[in-house]
């Protein structure tokens, strides 16, 4: 009886550990598709890209998650390991493309930044604080802001508004930056210079090179005007 009994504490504590490892791996499938809808939702306002998140991966979370909540161990054992590779999945493309958007903006703002150490008319640390969102994506402490329990849904809003506010500095930026260029013949140089390209002077215009040698720009082409 004693032993048999003894048998049974084990197979009890093995079933306990068991679903212990389930609801920690369920937790972090979880977590990492919470994080995957947050930076979708932040990339659509700041770096104005449509990212796509197929919404079976998003019930096949919600259906692991009813299993937990019935006790239904078994069910959530068959069908944790496509859940993980499902949400990976999402995780790897979303993250792909939103690094893909990055590398392209990061490219414009370093033309901004460049342009601006000439005209300065921009505030340097929006500038950086435009380049840091770019250059190490670090963007929970703004959304989760030590309240890690906080409804999704809360999290979706401070991540639109985080980005839409980022956004908006970014515009403001290139219009401090170009507005003194638009509709003017030198619009589209300052554009191409942005993208770091050099001119020869048979490439310009009578008018674009009075121009630049009018503006603000003469020493920041680099082009010899007299």
């Amino acid at each position: 009886m004693s032993t048999e009994s003894f048998q049974e504490q084990l197979e009890t504590v093995y079933q306990q550990y068991q679903h212990g490892e389930l609801e920690d791996r369920l937790e972090e499938v979880a977590e990492t598709m919470e994080e995957t809808v947050l930076q979708r939702v932040l990339a659509e306002e700041f770096l104005q890209t449509d990212v796509r998140i197929d919404e079976s991966a998003k019930q096949a979370v919600r259906e692991a998650k009813g299993y937990l909540e019935d006790d239904d161990f078994e069910s959530l054992e068959n069908a944790i390991d496509d859940v993980e590779e499902t949400v990976d999945e999402q995780e790897r493309r979303v993250n792909n493309r939103i690094h893909e958007e990055r590398i392209q903006m990061s490219s414009t703002m370093e033309g901004m930044r460049r342009l601006n150490e000439r005209v300065e008319r921009v505030n340097e640390a929006k500038m950086d604080a435009i380049a840091s969102l770019l250059d190490d994506w670090d963007w929970k402490e703004q959304v989760y802001r030590d309240d890690e329990d906080a409804e999704i849904e809360t999290l979706k809003e401070r991540a639109s508004g985080y980005g839409s506010d980022m956004r908006a500095f970014y515009e403001e930026a290139k219009e401090d930056l170009f507005g003194p260029y638009r509709d003017t013949p030198v619009e589209t140089l300052v554009d191409e210079l942005l993208d770091d390209e050099r001119f020869t002077l048979d490439e310009l215009t009578d008018e674009q090179i009075s121009l630049l040698r009018d503006s603000d720009l003469e020493e920041y082409v680099g082009l010899s005007l007299s």
